[in-house]
């Protein structure tokens, strides 16, 4: 509650700041290429590249402080995750089993960036911080697939459970160019699994599992004038014909 407490008050005060600035909405969805690091008790284990579509949405508030200054925040909808490979008991006590592992979750993030360049050919760089609330999440396993995503899958989903953190924080950098098209890097400051979570056993599945995910994403962000101005137009040349 806190920490939305704090998201809130930066918008405000942005709000206040931006009587005679320039204000706008863009709209964007990201093409997410992941990637992670992961151990456990400290022996490095094999992940994979994870690469997602769906479901990707953002609405951002801009504040253009002159043509080379600005801020943006907003709300962002997106599916992050990890995979990864590991060696587990088999069951029979006669030796392990690779099994694959895919966690995901969907989350809801509020960021808050810089941006610098020129932002009247929305030719700019961008950076800044990230918190995204974990709300739904998703853990898929194969354990008798040797690796692969063969044989019989276990899945489980929960809404809002203790397996992921609450909230996760992050930074990230990119560049916009003047065509729609945004080039971002993002890197989290912690992982999304609970490591003080218990199982019904009272098990700790993850207090040794150590992740550390990044991502570099490509996406389309919209400047929803532009949408506006061009649907008039339209419209206007449409009505002219008659």
């Amino acid at each position: 509650m806190k920490k939305i407490l704090i998201i809130t008050m930066i918008i405000a005060g942005l709000s206040s700041l931006s009587k005679g600035q320039d204000i706008y909405t863009s709209s964007g969805g990201e093409m997410i290429f992941q990637m992670s690091q992961a151990d456990r008790g400290g022996n490095s284990l094999s992940t994979n590249l994870r690469w997602t579509v769906f479901l990707h949405f953002g609405q951002y508030v801009n504040f253009d402080f002159g043509k080379n200054f600005g801020l943006y925040t907003g709300l962002a909808l997106r599916n992050v995750g990890f995979i990864m490979d590991e060696n587990r008991p088999n069951g029979t006590g006669e030796g392990l089993q690779l099994e694959k592992h895919i966690y995901r979750t969907y989350n809801i993030g509020v960021p808050l960036a810089i941006k610098f360049g020129s932002l009247d050919n929305h030719l700019y760089f961008f950076g800044g911080a990230e918190y995204e609330w974990q709300f739904q999440f998703k853990h898929k396993y194969w354990p008798s697939g040797n690796g692969s995503r063969s044989n019989e899958k276990v899945k489980y989903t929960g809404w809002f459970t203790d397996e992921v953190r609450y909230f996760v924080p992050s930074v990230f950098v990119g560049v916009q160019f003047p065509a729609g098209i945004n080039l971002q890097f993002k890197y989290y400051l912690q992982g999304m699994l609970n490591q003080n979570f218990k199982d019904s056993n009272g098990n700790k599945p993850y207090e040794d599992l150590n992740v550390q995910m990044f991502y570099i994403s490509l996406s389309y962000r919209i400047n929803n004038r532009q949408i506006k101005k061009k649907w008039d137009e339209t419209f206007d040349a449409g009505y002219a014909s008659r």
